[in-house]
């Protein structure tokens, strides 16, 4: 064993406690995770046994995510927002490289960017837990993002706008975004082709939202990749920032 192991042993990334040798996650949350099973609809991202969505186009080409937002990964996504976690940030963008090398299979993509957080959100955080996930990709990128030049500015949000996203609907999450999200300056894009990566997708409104800027500023086609998408059919959990919080007993 590496001595830092003795020093900072592993921890689990979805509920941070002991990590037995060999595993990625612990015996405990292993079945909790869901995971977002292939076929997947084009449209929402979600297993076509679990799909509810009308089948409305999206500003984007396709979208693939390798788990739902529930349990386990769920637990996840919210140590990564509330906290810097790098075992949490590893593993999921392990499984990320994962689906991104089966499901894009055999496409390339000239860009990599995320969707962007404001400067408010982001001086509170102290980052922006998308771009820590595409940064822990690009560590071992998987084939279709190996000629790929990642620029994490190509989008930019305006002021605070899109802030209190999860507290909207799919029209309140599009209007907000339309009305805060631009390309950066000196981003030719003409018939390029972007990979834009979230970490959770809830109604497609803020993906489908920042693809249509990208088209309109000349990308040619616009994939998305996210760690996790809700089941449109049920609630979504934690709606608010204290409830999350609540959740993990921050």
């Amino acid at each position: 064993m590496d001595w830092t192991e003795l020093l900072f042993p592993k921890t689990c990334p979805c509920c941070g406690g002991e990590l037995p040798e060999g595993q990625s996650v612990c015996e405990d949350c292993a079945p909790k995770i869901r995971r977002n099973a292939s076929p997947q609809c084009p449209y929402c991202g979600v297993s076509l046994r679990s799909c509810h969505c009308a089948k409305d186009p999206r500003a984007y080409d396709r979208i693939v995510a390798p788990f739902f937002y529930e349990g386990a990964i769920r637990d996840a996504l919210l140590r990564l927002k509330f906290g810097k976690h790098e075992e949490v940030a590893r593993y999921l963008a392990a499984e990320l490289r994962e689906a991104i090398d089966t499901r894009y299979f055999g496409e390339s993509f000239d860009l990599l960017t995320v969707v962007p957080m404001s400067r408010g959100r982001y001086a509170s955080r102290g980052f922006n837990q998308a771009k820590t996930l595409a940064e822990f990709l690009m560590k071992d990128p998987p084939e279709p993002l190996q000629d790929t030049l990642a620029d994490y500015g190509l989008l930019k949000k305006r002021g605070n706008g899109g802030s209190m996203q999860h507290l909207l609907g799919a029209e309140g999450r599009r209007k907000n975004i339309r009305d805060a999200v631009s390309v950066g300056p000196n981003r030719p894009l003409e018939g390029k082709s972007v990979l834009l990566l979230d970490d959770i997708v809830t109604t497609g409104a803020t993906a489908g939202e920042c693809a249509a800027i990208l088209r309109l500023a000349g990308a040619a086609r616009v994939c998305v990749a996210a760690v996790a998408v809700t089941r449109f059919s049920e609630k979504i959990p934690g709606n608010t920032v204290q409830e999350e919080r609540k959740h993990l007993n921050f």
